[in-house]
């Protein structure tokens, strides 16, 4: 026998057994695609309604049940998160800075800008430095603050 006539014997024979490993590597667990379409709403009302009016007759029609009511258990999750939110928001700087309500006038800002970005001429300040320096080096203390404080209590 040829060298070609034995390897072409050989692919023969061997081809059913890589298909037989195949299918055994094939679990079979019955996961098909049954039901609407998971974003089909109106198709997947009709079992959420019988998940809460119908028992289930197999495991399958139950994880139907399910898998529908799931979406509609998202949206009122959802609903019910950013409803608190609007009516009760927190009352950090960060959600007031960057809030929904606060997004609309940060646009708006951004093209009718009344004040400039950048200064235009130097700021001029009432506060003398060096003696203020001066103050709090030697005595740790402003000479007007002891009086003000006094004032307040």
């Amino acid at each position: 026998m040829s060298l070609v006539a034995a390897a072409a014997r050989a692919s023969r024979t061997r081809a059913p057994r890589a298909n037989l490993c195949q299918l055994q590597a094939r679990r079979c667990l019955g996961e098909t695609t049954t039901g609407p379409a998971p974003l089909d709403i109106k198709a997947n009302v009709k079992p959420a309604i019988e998940f809460f009016t119908k028992d289930p007759v197999s495991y399958t029609e139950f994880k139907q049940q399910c898998s529908s009511l799931r979406i509609f258990a998202f949206i009122g999750v959802n609903a019910a998160i950013v409803t608190s939110l609007f009516l009760d928001p927190p009352k950090s700087s960060y959600w007031r800075t960057y809030s929904p309500l606060y997004l609309l006038s940060s646009i708006g800002g951004a093209f009718g800008s009344k004040q400039p970005l950048f200064l235009t001429e130097k700021v001029e300040r009432e506060v003398d430095v060096p003696d203020v320096y001066k103050q709090l080096t030697l005595s740790r203390r402003l000479e007007g603050a002891a009086e003000e404080e006094e004032e307040e209590h």
